[in-house]
């Protein structure tokens, strides 16, 4: 079907949803071609409607009423009459709903706002890469009773609000953990509403959350009473200022590529079909791999998703947003989306998988992938070359990488570390990373490719890839529990590829193996502050990043880099089994990143060469003369 007429005609630029006034409760919804609409007003979840109103249609394809009195805590939705066809919708704007989402509910935000709420500001960056992004599931955070965390508060929104939750050892786990590791930004899985996991007993499945229900509303599986349809808001609300205080910024992983359900969504039961991509025999096109797409280039279409994430980043103080399966949206639409929010937000961090999940209908030109980051200079993408060059093939489980023995990956490896992407405009387009939710831990990874090496082995593997990410020009990203080497194990030495849906018990972050790999963690902690410690590691342009970086000769397989600007920094990667001698330019050399830590202060000095053990990286410092 062609809605280019529909967009023309009946392209609508008001407020849409519920608007609270002082004695009256406005609704407004847009659904151009239905024959009829009517308001379905409920006193609870579970009754049938205590009043049932018809809408007006005042024109744009808007359907409105305004109710001369408050309705706050009153249920609702919609029932629309197409010919032969009578369909009830949750309001596709709805901010808070009931349990599993199924009725709109009716709240003054305002009063869901934590103390002090009004003072609530954004985590401000100077540049994209200046951010530590850590990817984690508020589910997985706190599930496992190692995390200390009381139990009726894991797998919550709560969690995040306990601030001493500690191991029998004293390292803190948590909320603890996060603030002593660095980073800048927690990276938060789906929290808006999602189904795959029942809100009246979340403990009985499980799910990542990649299943849009209700796009503007958290989901209910992480709230301590999913059937109250504030104290989720407020909750999340919580957790947002509880990593604020501590300095973190929060990344939302947003899905608008599709929706769980299609024709039985709050949108095709709103708006059949308009709000979806179709093939020319008129079937639902698949470019998200998981049924439809979303149409993000039709006009109400691009303007709900500009919507949605100013919703988030205002009501909830939202940093940042990664988009899932970017490449399913228009490249108009998420210029759109930046343009509106950094008015707003000028640090606000926006990125995405530069890909596809299936083949969609949106002409290469137009979509938001990473082959087209040029035309959106506001977004970083995923480097998945660099990732695949540092573990090996992602799809591959025996495929070795740089880290593992395959040294053909040197040239892109040492592509990687000076930001080199043919498809980026500039280093703070690319984020660096070699583990993510998807697909194996890179423990696990190494755990099947490298498998006939000893664990000393892989560790110092492991502290390898860190260090090729965290010493990276662009933007570095962490995967939760990566710097104490999570693990997925099945049984049978088998390893989970695709964890979506998988028990607490696969995917849940074990913090007593904090203790055991204590290590790796302190040396993802140097790395982390070494990093923010030096603006060479942070460079904004390739123009930059050629006049201070120079490839200097070194050992087959091994890469040397001399970084040279406000300061002389040396980066030495040996990926071999074996120690490999460096020489050194004139000067005298301080080490900070050794194979076993990383330090703003010396942890040796050296003239004229150095040996690097195998496996590791080192970074020296050249003394100011």
């Amino acid at each position: 079907m062609d809605f280019t007429e529909i967009d023309s005609k009946f392209r609508y630029s008001g407020e849409l949803g519920v608007t609270l006034g002082e004695r009256s409760t406005g609704f407004a919804v847009w659904a151009p071609e239905a024959d009829s609409a009517d308001l379905l007003l409920y006193r609870s979840q579970e009754d049938y409607p205590c009043e049932v109103i018809p809408l007006k249609h005042i024109g744009d394809g808007v359907w409105r009423y305004v109710y001369p009195m408050r309705l706050d805590g009153l249920y609702y939705n919609y029932r629309f009459t197409y010919g032969d066809e009578i369909t009830e919708a949750v309001d596709v704007y709805a901010k808070a709903a009931g349990t599993n989402g199924k009725r709109g509910y009716i709240a003054d935000l305002s009063d869901t706002d934590p103390d002090g709420w009004e003072n609530e500001d954004w985590v401000r960056l100077e540049s994209p890469s200046d951010a530590v992004i850590y990817e984690l599931s508020v589910r997985d955070f706190s599930a496992d009773p190692s995390s200390q965390i009381p139990s009726l508060l894991r797998g919550k929104f709560a969690a995040f609000c306990v601030k001493d939750s500690r191991l029998p050892s004293g390292e803190p786990t948590c909320l603890g953990h996060l603030k002593k590791l660095g980073i800048t930004h927690v990276q938060l899985q789906p929290v808006f509403d999602f189904e795959g996991v029942d809100e009246s007993d979340p403990k009985s499945s499980y799910n990542w959350g990649y299943n849009p229900s209700n796009f503007n509303l958290p989901e209910g599986s992480y709230s301590l009473d999913p059937a109250d349809p504030e104290l989720r808001i407020r909750e999340l609300k919580e957790l947002v200022a509880a990593l604020h205080r501590e300095g973190i910024g929060v990344v939302m992983d947003v899905v608008y590529n599709h929706t769980y359900l299609t024709e039985n969504s709050c949108f095709g039961l709103t708006y059949p079909k308009y709000y979806y991509r179709q093939d020319e025999a008129g079937r639902y096109s698949n470019g998200s791999g998981c049924g439809n797409e979303i149409a993000s280039e039709r006009a109400m279409v691009r303007k709900y998703i500009v919507d949605s994430v100013l919703f988030w980043a205002t009501e909830y103080k939202i940093d940042g947003f990664r988009f899932d399966l970017m490449a399913v949206l228009d490249i108009d639409t998420v210029n759109e989306i930046a343009e509106k929010l950094r008015e707003i937000n000028p640090s606000a961090l926006l990125y995405g998988e530069g890909w596809t999940g299936g083949c969609a209908a949106l002409p290469g030109e137009k979509s938001a992938s990473k082959q087209n980051a040029r035309y959106t200079p506001a977004y970083s993408y995923f480097n998945d070359n660099y990732r695949d060059a540092i573990k090996g093939d992602t799809f591959r489980d025996p495929d070795l990488g740089y880290i593992s023995g395959n040294y053909h990956f040197r040239q892109s490896v040492v592509n990687g570390l000076l930001g080199s992407a043919v498809w980026a405009g500039s280093p703070e387009q690319i984020i660096n990373y070699c583990e993510a939710h998807d697909n194996l831990t890179l423990w696990d990874k190494l755990l099947l490719s490298a498998g006939g090496c000893h664990d000393d082995d892989r560790k110092k593997m492991s502290r390898l890839a860190m260090a090729l990410v965290l010493l990276a020009q662009g933007v570095p990203f962490i995967h939760a529990g990566q710097e104490f080497l999570r693990s997925k194990p099945l049984g049978n030495s088998k390893s989970d590829h695709n964890s979506y849906r998988s028990p607490d018990i696969v995917n849940s972050l074990k913090w007593n193996m904090l203790d055991k790999n204590r290590c790796e963690a302190e040396y993802c902690r140097g790395l982390i502050a070494f990093r923010k410690a030096h603006p060479i590691l942070r460079l904004r342009s390739f123009w930059d990043i050629e006049h201070a970086a120079q490839v200097l000769s070194s050992p087959d397989g091994t890469i040397a880099i001399l970084l040279s600007q406000s300061e002389d920094m040396l980066i030495l990667i040996n990926p071999i089994t074996r120690a490999k001698m460096f020489m050194l330019p004139d000067g005298e050399w301080h080490l900070h990143v050794s194979d076993i830590a990383a330090s703003n202060e010396p942890l040796a000095t050296y003239c004229e060469g150095v040996v690097v053990p195998p496996i590791s990286a080192m970074v020296l410092i050249k003394k100011p003369v």
